[in-house]
């Protein structure tokens, strides 16, 4: 019986193993973490750059992709050109009902006729000796004049009615009427020896370049010029304006529309359509934006670890204290690989909201539509915490294994 009872004695008064709580746990992290907050933001200030960098990067090459996709998407193919693969005088795909049902096709914006004559004398006067110009003719209907979009300096286009008229009108280039002497509409020019009054000046086109250099005439005018149509030298076609990204289709569709009987009497010509161009800059631009904010984590992953190592060397007093008292080696390790996790994520946070920032400020001063996904930022500060619990591993390591003598006789 009095065995028994002192060995309960001896139980009651063994020491037991000291126990660590999440909770208090997370208390001393915390504390550790605002009680100096100068250490704290000299260590965490390697992974607010690291995070930040990584949004701003991520964001920035986001609204640049959106940029270049809107670019392209804005110039991408929108012409159409059909030509005869044998000239013929009787050009049936050029009547009226033929390019009707070119027009009824889903993507076509407008289509009209064209004929390009040889180059022709222009000048002021009925005298052909004085000032002579040498420039093609272009003869358009309407329709032909709204796909090539000349840009006017003064003046205006002509309309169904010049064209029904055969009105002698014509539209000159900037270039053809500097050299003609003309600064303004209303005055005659000599075409071949016929009069026509100047009703347009451009000076840029959105299709057909070759026109940048030219006289523009109405279509039913241009079968009184020069050599006739169909003879040598003039070309017709067909110009045809399309919805963006529809140049490839109605381009296969097209010479079926105007001649069904025989579509491969015709060729169509589309531009080739952007959109591998279009990728290959967008997953350059993914690449590089990656490529950097990879390297900016991995310098504040390392700024972690070199500001914890010399945060603890600091802390080694505080480290033997506890371990005298009965903190195991496990409860310091966990301690500061905590707080060194805790310190990544709180850099994460703040380097997502000045990457957000400076992604939103740079788009606005550029006149961008800032593209920001709240994935990017939420990975942002994950990736940061992760940088944080593994900078810490190596240190917290070390400070584990120092022994309570050592560490309060530093």
């Amino acid at each position: 019986m009095r065995l028994s009872r002192r060995r309960s004695r001896a139980t009651d008064l063994s020491i037991r193993p000291s126990r660590l709580r999440l909770g208090d746990l997370a208390g001393e992290a915390a504390l550790a973490v605002l009680s100096h907050p100068g250490r704290s933001l000299a260590t965490v200030v390697g992974t607010i750059v690291g995070a930040a960098a990584f949004v701003a990067s991520l964001g920035l090459g986001s609204t640049l992709n959106q940029q270049v996709t809107s670019s392209f998407d804005v110039r991408r193919a929108t012409e159409v050109v059909v030509q005869p693969e044998v000239s013929d005088d009787r050009e049936p795909w050029l009547a009226e009902p033929a390019l009707q049902r070119l027009t009824r096709l889903n993507g076509v914006v407008a289509a009209g006729r064209r004929v390009t004559l040889p180059e022709q004398p222009l000048h002021r006067t009925s005298d052909p000796r004085h000032g002579v110009v040498g420039a093609p003719v272009l003869g358009t209907d309407p329709s032909a004049l709204r796909v090539i979009a000349p840009a006017l300096t003064t003046g205006r286009y002509f309309d169904s009615f010049q064209e029904d008229a055969q009105a002698p009108v014509v539209m000159l280039s900037e270039v053809v009427a500097r050299q003609l002497g003309v600064h303004r509409v209303g005055v005659a020019v000599f075409i071949a020896g016929r009069p026509f009054t100047v009703i347009g000046i451009y000076h840029d086109v959105t299709r057909r370049p070759e026109a940048l250099a030219a006289a523009i005439i109405p279509y039913s005018v241009a079968h009184r010029l020069g050599s006739p149509v169909g003879g040598r030298g003039t070309k017709q076609d067909v110009l045809i304006e399309t919805f963006p990204g529809a140049a490839q289709l109605i381009g296969r569709q097209a010479p079926l529309a105007l001649r069904p009987e025989a579509p491969t009497e015709l060729r169509a010509i589309a531009p080739p359509d952007p959109a591998t161009l279009r990728r290959e800059i967008e997953d350059n631009t993914t690449r590089s934006t990656l490529m950097i904010s990879v390297i900016a984590l991995l310098i504040g992953t390392i700024s972690i670890g070199n500001a914890t190592t010399a945060g603890i060397a600091g802390r080694t007093g505080e480290i033997g204290l506890r371990r005298a008292v009965g903190a195991r080696s496990s409860h310091i390790f966990l301690q500061l690989v905590l707080e060194t996790a805790a310190l990544g994520f709180l850099g994460g946070v703040t380097g997502a909201l000045l990457g957000v920032l400076t992604t939103s400020v740079a788009s606005v001063a550029n006149g961008w539509t800032p593209v920001i996904e709240i994935r990017v930022a939420l990975i942002a500060c994950a990736i940061s915490a992760m940088s944080g619990l593994l900078a810490g591993l190596l240190p917290a390591a070390r400070a584990a294994r120092l022994s309570p003598v050592t560490a309060l006789q530093k």
